[in-house]
């Protein structure tokens, strides 16, 4: 159940979130807490059941619950984000020596080489994917060891980018369809220290096809799995081509992307095993034995004045 506290503001939930009582289950033998109280995760979303999130260490996480460092089975809105009141406010909480999540961070050595992540997808108004992730470094001397409000502003949740199909190369009765790489710099935020960075951060990029009949409707669902079917992963800043498997059938193929994130983590969420979200379809290809005929234009005969 989404935990509901209604506070005056973000400076408030601060002050009573720290007095909330621990779980007893305890993976770090120390306290190594991490907040975002005055950020907040914010942006043209829900912000409610739909939200999808994971938090991981840099490098040491893993979407398999059971394995990695990370929140593991615990959700976001049962334990470490709160709810403000406002619909469109979150506030980081949590402490890895409080809950029973996957792994320590001490478990990757020195301190103050440790970095944390959060990512976070939901829908707007309109059904379209907005997403966001943010990264920040260990201070183990501070109160709060993982401070998201280092990252200099709202957590701010963006539309994700259209699928852009850069070339199409016939082959046979199938097309060769290339997507461009994406930039999902948007959506990323950092306290700006090292290794967190958009590049190790969103290293790579998942494709997605959906695959129908020609001159069928798509489906406008913008969750990864029985409509959008995942045709393989690219790295950030290259391109990524699949081949479409249209074989006797006449089809449409629409394309979209999502980050894939450090990791293994998707736009989904690991801990409830909700799907990858998508963007935005790209344009439509065909493919198969027929393709599109574009009429020839009609000629227009010339006329003499007064014909």
């Amino acid at each position: 159940m989404k935990r509901n506290v209604r506070f005056l503001g973000l400076a408030l939930v601060g002050i009573v979130a720290l007095l909330l009582p621990l779980k007893a289950d305890a993976v770090c033998g120390s306290s190594i807490s991490f907040q975002g109280f005055y950020v907040g995760v914010v942006g043209p979303t829900t912000n409610g059941p739909s939200l999808r999130s994971n938090f991981w260490a840099l490098s040491g996480g893993n979407p398999v619950l059971g394995t990695g460092i990370d929140n593991g089975a615990l959700t976001d809105q049962t334990d470490w984000l709160l709810d403000t009141g406002d619909a469109t406010h979150w506030a980081i909480n949590g402490d890895w020596a409080g809950q029973l999540y996957d792994g320590c961070p001490d478990a990757q050595g020195d301190p103050t080489v440790q970095r944390m992540v959060a990512s976070f997808s939901d829908v707007d108004g309109t059904g379209a994917m907005t997403y966001a992730v943010a990264c920040v470094h260990r201070e183990p001397s501070a109160g709060v060891q993982f401070d998201f409000d280092g990252v200099g502003g709202p957590i701010l949740l963006v539309p994700a980018p259209k699928g852009v199909i850069t070339n199409t190369v016939r082959a046979g009765t199938e097309a060769n369809i290339t997507v461009g790489s994406p930039d999902f710099s948007a959506g990323f935020k950092s306290d700006g220290s090292t290794g967190c960075t958009a590049a190790n951060v969103i290293p790579q990029y998942d494709v997605y096809k959906q695959q129908i009949a020609r001159d069928a409707a798509p489906s406008s669902t913008r969750d990864a799995g029985t409509s959008w079917v995942l045709v393989g992963t690219g790295n950030t800043g290259s391109p990524f081509t699949f081949t479409t498997t249209c074989a006797a059938s006449n089809c449409d193929v629409f394309v979209t992307v999502s980050p894939h994130y450090n990791s293994n983590f998707t736009s989904g969420e690991a801990a409830t095993v909700a799907p990858a979200r998508v963007g935005v379809n790209s344009n439509k290809i065909q493919a198969g034995p027929v393709l599109a005929i574009t009429p020839k234009p009609k000629p227009i005969m010339n006329k003499k004045l007064g014909d």
